[in-house]
């Protein structure tokens, strides 16, 4: 796809060797582009090695780039977009109409080099659909899935899919496990411990296709293989990855956000003022902050477009400026551990 005309304006930013660029979709997401920018102010100041380009109203970028500091303000480039594409936008309109969109003209920025990762927390159907057209798939892969992590007792845990591929086959399953396994291990951890998400943990438990791809899991040696997990168990941690269809997976994250949305009522509420109950915040306090620290969505927002040509993370569309700048440090992360694993002496000194 050609760039149309006009769209090319940038500023020109400096960056070193180890910058890493992350293009951000910055009119996408319901809350646009002051949240994106908010996002993006929060990451720069966290994060000395990144590098922003924020697409979409020129003018209005720019505007609200007049409140940076000047050490991030040299560290944010700006690409015109005129258009954003709508939330539901279907897969066949985002491709013939949305080439001049913020979300379009961000995937091009990982296409044509000029950024390393892109971030967006527009459309989902969108988002699959024109970097599947951009960026094109990896060879094997038929289609993109969508991974993100959940909080458990423990370290936390990534699924996939979470809705992108509805009613899948045994096969794709283990395509999803796959591709699972190689995005963990180029985060740096080795041999993720992978669980199929089923109704039971017996073997004869749940429908064909689940037992149909625990065996082909079973049989691939590269996939460190741990069994079925049922949905309550996913929350205590033991694996690294939980592999699902669209569908389970969908429910199982919603379901998780409605959960963690009651604690965090719960731990926000009014307190009784009587001294015992103003004793027992006291006391309980600390535990109730490691607690909120460990479940806010924030910390966990930036689910990966896996199976693409190129870094593309997918931000929730509700998301506050933390779980943006969150997205972004994620964006930034896969981007350094795939600049190292292509050029060992980045980073050295």
């Amino acid at each position: 796809m050609r760039r149309p005309a006009g769209l090319a304006h940038r500023t020109f930013v400096m960056s070193s060797p180890r910058m890493i660029t992350v293009a951000i979709d910055a009119m996408g997401g319901d809350g646009g582009l002051p949240v994106s920018i908010s996002g993006a102010r929060l990451a720069l100041e966290t994060m000395s090695d990144l590098a922003v380009t924020l697409v979409g109203d020129q003018s209005a970028i720019h505007d609200a780039l007049v409140n940076f500091p000047d050490p991030l303000r040299s560290r944010a480039d700006v690409v015109h977009a005129p258009t954003v594409l709508p939330a539901d936008v279907s897969p066949a309109q985002a491709i013939r109409s949305g080439h001049t969109s913020s979300m379009a003209q961000a995937l091009l920025q990982v296409k044509e080099g000029q950024a390393q990762a892109m971030v967006s927390s527009g459309s989902t159907t969108g988002l699959m659909a024109l970097s599947r057209h951009l960026l094109g798939m990896r060879p094997g892969v038929e289609r993109p899935a969508l991974m993100t992590q959940l909080p458990t007792q423990g370290d936390p845990v990534w699924v996939l899919d979470l809705g992108a591929n509805v009613g899948v086959d045994a096969q794709r399953l283990l395509e999803f496990a796959q591709l699972g396994t190689q995005a963990l291990v180029s985060l740096n951890k080795q041999a993720p411990k992978v669980a199929l998400l089923n109704i039971g943990s017996e073997p004869r438990k749940g429908p064909d296709v689940i037992r149909e791809a625990a065996r082909l899991l079973e049989a691939d040696t590269d996939i460190n293989y741990q069994g079925f997990i049922e949905a309550d168990r996913v929350f205590y941690g033991g694996v690294d990855l939980v592999v699902c269809d669209g569908f389970a997976g969908n429910i199982l994250l919603k379901s998780a956000e409605g959960a963690v949305s009651l604690v965090m009522t719960a731990l926000k509420g009014p307190v009784n003022p009587g001294l015992w109950a103003r004793w027992a915040r006291r006391l309980t306090r600390s535990r109730f902050r490691h607690v909120y620290e460990t479940l806010e969505p924030s910390r966990h927002n930036g689910a990966p477009l896996l199976g693409v040509e190129g870094l593309v993370i997918k931000s929730h569309g509700g998301s506050s400026a933390q779980g943006l700048a969150h997205a972004i440090e994620l964006a930034f992360q896969e981007a350094t551990m795939k600049s190292k694993s292509m050029n060992p002496s980045v980073g050295e000194q």
